[in-house]
Order: structure tokens, then sequence, then C-alpha cells
């Protein structure tokens, strides 16, 4: 149940009371005298605040309070609580630079409902399988961190104990900051934050204590495979503790705020700086209330988006359609707000709200298994457990093997959100009475999600571009300075890839890339002579390949992807790359120094002298342009003539070793001339070109290919 904020009837002094906000009656919705308002980007609050003290019907004692978001230009306002709090708000709105202006909501905790009682951690294991499958997820990944190995962090906006022994392993801790020294070390704002923020209270010093907060954290991350208790959904994420202090609105734009600022500080240096969270769960709102009066509230999840936090809220612990009564603030229409209603151990939604345009997911939330106070564990019912379990399968998709998905959210923080997003909503499984009920119609499932993010994994990153250019020696022809394309004429370009079959290594996203629609119906400078295969190669390291693709090379040396038109896109982020060209029988080269590539397609001519290529030699010089050496028949990156493994006699062999006068037709690699038929003797045969490119002299060198 939720439960409403009771302030204790006690003797107090009237300084204590003069501190304590005015709530005018049992059922005030908000914190008299309160106005919070949101300014233009650039404004200045003094500025605002002398056009208003002007206004002839500015309310009495209008002074500014605090800042609420320094990132969003939110303040907190205070006024005479005996003026009438609507003439307040309709004077404030009036002025051009305030965006959204409206009072200082309060908000209540979502409390364990009475409910029965249930068995351990059903939720992640269930034999009648109305758990999220948990277990099958954590064959993928326990989480932790990303593909590119950064630390995942979920920003739980509540207080918790962090000297659990199943929660302390995967307490944040903020390690730019030197605690009590009284110094904004890592200047983001916030003096002394260590272990989390309260921004009620202006320190971290009061974080640690709650049950409520404590049975949260464990849903959404205690620790995992420590032979000790429970385990949350995502065995080693690091959880931020952002205790919210009293229950107004204020606090709680400012909790989210602090959650942002280390995710925008992340974002701004490249994860050196900062906190790189990912989510925040948020097990506290207002029942029946309507979205449109809380626009800085609501408005903040999409400011929260756009760095790339997704937010997980409960909705009201009460069988209520929340498409008709309302609820804050899993009502707001922001699709960086989550929101997050409860089901049972058999898959049914009982004492939680619902909304098909409203509540988007179910997840497990009555008589679950998690951590206590005083390092205990406890069983317990409530749409505030079904929500973190919810922000640690969010955390645990950010630590699918997918380097894609990683990169992305360095280069695009929101796309990456919108991705997972996307992800958590394909997964989950249509359930009991969910259809229907809820916008996705169904219950999370963490290993659907994570498979769903595994399958489209090259779609997620923004990818750079190359638009390169090679000729392959064999077929090119420098009295028309295009190459031959007997391959195509033949029928024998192959419909999918041929460097798998081959043994050669495809990295992320490369592998099985096939033809294009009518590509090889294409004559003319543009048509089609074979594969190659294009790799991206580490800048300080470039023996390590970071991705590959398989692309179509034209007669004129131009490489496309496999449409036989466009620049070809790998699946990482912008930055400096040596790019190098291989093929079945010729031997690879790649660029002397590394490139800048970004989106926009970036060229590189391996046909021109100005490219200078690693190694000595690389390429041979027929005229004035540069092409790959033929010959390489036995792929194993040498040219030999004679001797043990060399390019000589497999054509031979192709043709038939009795009758060295036949030849062979096919998709071989002993077509060193790519025409499509292996010959061993006579015009046009294949093994000529390899005691050429050996030296006619001296028929025992080895050419080597030139690449680390």
């Amino acid at each position: 149940m939720r439960k409403l904020l009771i302030l204790p009837v006690l003797c107090v002094s009237a300084v204590l009371l003069a501190q304590q906000p005015k709530i005018n009656g049992p059922g005030a919705d908000h914190v008299v005298g309160d106005l919070l308002i949101g300014l233009q980007k650039g404004s200045d609050v003094q500025a605002v605040m002398r056009d208003l003290l002007r206004a002839p019907d500015a309310p009495p004692g209008l002074v500014v309070d605090r800042v609420v978001s320094l990132p969003a230009n939110i303040w907190l306002l205070k006024h005479d609580p005996d003026f009438p709090g609507a003439r307040a708000l309709e004077m404030v709105r009036r002025h051009p630079a305030v965006v959204a202006a409206q009072f200082n909501h309060l908000v209540h905790e979502r409390i364990t409902p009475n409910d029965s009682q249930f068995s351990q951690q059903w939720h992640h294991v269930d034999p009648q399988d109305n758990d999220i499958d948990s277990d099958l997820a954590w064959n993928i990944t326990t989480g932790g961190n990303t593909a590119l190995g950064d630390t995942i962090v979920v920003c739980v906006v509540e207080g918790f104990d962090r000297s659990h022994s199943d929660l302390n392993a995967n307490a944040w801790v903020n390690r730019a900051e030197i605690d009590g020294n009284g110094i904004d070390d890592d200047a983001n704002g916030y003096v002394d934050d260590v272990f989390g923020w309260n921004p009620s209270a202006g320190n971290d010093n009061s974080l640690f204590s709650g049950s409520h907060g404590t049975s949260c954290a464990g849903m959404v991350g205690a620790k995992g495979n420590n032979a000790n208790g429970v385990s949350g959904a995502n065995w080693a994420v690091k959880m931020m503790p952002v205790r919210i202090g009293s229950l107004t609105e204020a606090n709680v734009i400012a909790s989210y705020s602090y959650a942002l600022a280390q995710r925008q500080r992340w974002n701004d240096t490249n994860g050196l700086e900062g906190a790189f969270v990912v989510a925040t769960s948020s097990s506290w709102g207002i029942d029946q209330a309507d979205p449109d009066n809380y626009p800085l509230w609501c408005g903040f999840y999409d400011t929260l988006g756009e760095a790339g936090i997704l937010n997980c809220g409960a909705t009201t612990n009460s069988n209520l359609n929340v498409d008709v009564v309302g609820d804050m603030p899993t009502a707001c229409s922001s699709p960086y707000m989550i929101s997050v209603t409860a089901t049972n151990s058999s898959d049914q939604r009982t004492f939680s709200g619902y909304g098909a345009a409203t509540i988007d997911v179910g997840a497990p939330g009555e008589s679950v298994r998690t951590t206590s106070s005083s390092n205990g564990y406890t069983t317990t019912s409530g749409t505030s457990f079904a929500t973190p379990l919810t922000a640690g399968v969010i955390a645990l998709l950010y630590s699918a093997p997918c380097s894609g998905l990683a990169q992305l959210a360095h280069t695009d923080p929101q796309g990456a959100a919108d991705a997972v997003r996307t992800a958590l909503f394909a997964g989950v499984d249509q359930v009991g009475n969910l259809p229907g009920q809820t916008v996705t119609g169904g219950r999370i499932n963490a290993n659907n999600s994570l498979q769903y993010i595994l399958t489209n994994c090259a779609t997620y990153s923004p990818g750079v571009s190359v638009s390169a250019r090679v000729f392959l020696q064999g077929p090119y022809n420098s009295t028309d300075g295009l190459m031959a394309d007997g391959l195509r004429t033949a029928g024998l370009i192959p419909n999918t890839e041929p460097f798998t079959a081959l043994g050669f290594t495809h990295v992320n996203g490369g592998g099985g890339e096939t033809l294009g629609a009518g590509v090889t119906s294409t004559s003319g400078a543009d048509a089609v002579v074979d594969w190659v295969l294009l790799e991206l190669r580490d800048a300080g390291s470039p023996a390590q390949v970071l991705a590959t693709r398989s692309a179509l090379v034209q007669r004129d040396g131009d490489i496309t992807a496999t449409d036989g038109v466009s620049p070809v896109v790998f699946g990482v982020g912008a930055g400096d790359y040596h790019v190098a060209v291989r093929h079945r029988n010729h031997l690879g080269a790649m660029t002397a120094t590394a490139i800048t590539l970004d989106e926009a397609p970036t060229p590189i001519d391996f046909t021109s002298v100005a490219t200078g290529t690693f190694g000595t030699d690389a390429r041979i010089a027929i005229g004035a342009v540069r092409a790959l050496w033929t010959g390489n028949a036995t792929g194993d990156a040498t040219v030999k003539y004679t001797g043990g493994s060399n390019d000589r006699d497999p054509i031979l062999l192709a043709v038939g070793s009795t009758t060295p006068n036949g030849s062979a037709a096919g998709y071989l690699r002993t077509d060193t001339n790519l025409d499509g038929i292996v010959k061993y003797t006579g015009s046009a045969n294949d093994r000529d070109i390899i005691l050429t490119n050996t030296g006619s002299t001296t028929p025992n060198a080895v050419r080597a290919e030139q690449l680390p």
C-alpha cells in the first residue's frame, strides 16, 4: 500500500514548527507557499525575481529558496503561505522567461501490501515459468560492466543499508571525491558526495538506512554468486543511493538531478569522469494525480532520457485504471518513464494499478524474496519491488556482449537508452491479465530481451563509413584501367561471402554477408569483380582487428557494401583506425597510418601511390597505379613458386597433374587471374604470374603479405 505522509503530533518548540512545510489539511497535495519554476535556457533567476517583485500582484515574502536542478534551470521559490497559491502561480506563469511553473507537490512512498507469501525468489526461477528467466539470462551475462568495460550504475532514489553483507560489494562509491574535506574535489557541483547524495541535507551522511529502500536495492543488485542470501537481477551492478529526504516534488527533481549530473559528466568526458547511470528506480509517487499538473516533474524524464537514463517508476498499489484516474509519476507521457505494475507467481496482476496507455510492463512484485534491514531478508510485496527488479534487468541488458550497444552509449546516449527500452518491451511475455491492461501487454523477461539485443547488435552503433578503392593484380588490365569481371559473367560469384568457409576471422558484426538483389546484373565499370574483406584495426596495436565487413569490389576498383552502391559501414564508434583490405588469393594491404573515421564515408584509395601502406612493398606497381599481389593459392599469406606449401602445385592439381594442359572451371582459389578458369599452361594461365611475383630469376624467393 502507499503510505500517506502524516506528521506526528508532538510537543515541539515554535522554532522547530517554523522549519516544517505548511500542509493544509489531511488531503493537501503540495507544500503551501512553495512554487517550482523552470526557466528558459540561459535565463538568470535573479533577473526574473526582480521582474516578479516589481509586479503589483507579487505575493508577499517571495524569495528564491534554492536551485532544484542547475542542468535544467529549475528553482524553488517560497512566498507567504497565507497568500493564495493559485494567485501566486498565475502571476509567476506570466513571466516570459518562465517555461513552466507549478506547486511543489507532496510525494508518498509505495510500501508493501499485506498479501500471501510465496517461495523464495520465484521471480528468478519458477517451475511454472512465471518468472523472468533470470537463469537463462545469466548464461549470457551476470552484469556489472558493458562489453567495453564500462561500470554500469543504477540510481536507487531512496536510501538503503549499504552495510548489508549482500549489498555492500555492489554499493557505488564516487572515488573522485575525498570524504569530509569540504571540497568539491571532482567539480561536479556536490561537496563530499562520496557515497551518493541527499538533496534535503545537502550531503551524503544520511543514506544508509530504511528497510523499504534496502529491500528495493536487493531486487536491483543483491550480490550474486557469493554464497550469501539472495541475488538481484544483476549480480555486480553498482547501486547509487540518492535519498529524497522530505517527500516533496522539489526533492524528487533534485534527487534525479544528482543522477543526471553524474551521467552528463560521464557523457562529456567519454567515461573518464562521473558515473554511467543507465537507470533510476523510484518506488514512491502520488495516487490518482493528473500529470498535467506536474509539467516540470514529467518533463524531467525527457531530460534524463536525453542523457541516456531510463527511469523505472512504481505505479499505485491499488487496483485502479491509471488511464482514467491518473498517477504520478507513472502516468507521465515521457518514453523515458517506464511504468511498472506488479505480478504474482501465477503471472496475474492483482492488487496493483493498470492502464493500457500508461502502464508499460508488469514485473514480479508479489511475495518476492529480497534483502531487509539489519543484514536480514524478507518476503514482501508491492510495485515498489517490481520496479527495482525492472531497473536491474535494464542494467543487465547494458551488460550484453554487444560492443555496438556499448559504443552507442558513448556516441549517442539517448539512442542507447531507446535501444534498451525497445529490447525490454520486445522481450515481454504476454501472460495473465496484462494484455489489454498494459502498454506492452506483458511481463518482463530478461532472457528474451537479451536475445533481442544480441540479434540486433550490429544495428546499434551509429558506425563509421569507408569508401575504399582497390585493384586486384590478377584481373587488372592496364590498357583500360579496369579489372575483368569473368567471375560475374560466368555466374560464379557466390551469393554468400566466401571468407568464413576459408577460415578467415570475422569480428564485430562481420561474416555471413550475402549479395544484394540484382547486383551481379550490373555491367560496365560498376560490374562486380569479386568479394573482398575490409578490416578496421586498432590504431595503437594494428595486429588487433576490431571490426570486419565482407564487401564487393567493382571493375573500377570501388569497394561497396553488398547492395553494390553504398559505402561499407562498420558498427564501431568514430575514431582512428588502420584500414586493411584482403582477398582470398591476393596478399592483403593495410594503411601505414591510422585514419580518422566517422559516419561520413571516408575515401581510402589503395590504388594510389599516395596512400601509404604498412610494411615494405605491400602492393605491386602497375604503371601509375598500385594493386594487391596475386598468387596466394594456398591461403597461407605468402606467394611461393617452389618448396613446401608453394602456390604452383595446387594449380597443377586443380587441372589434373597428369594433364597439365587441361583446365578447371569454378570459383577456385587457384584462379589467380579471376577469369573463372584455372590453367597451368598456355595463354592466360594462373601459374606464370606466381613466378613473376616471386622473382622469375629467383624462383625460390617468397613474397609475404605485409600485415602485422
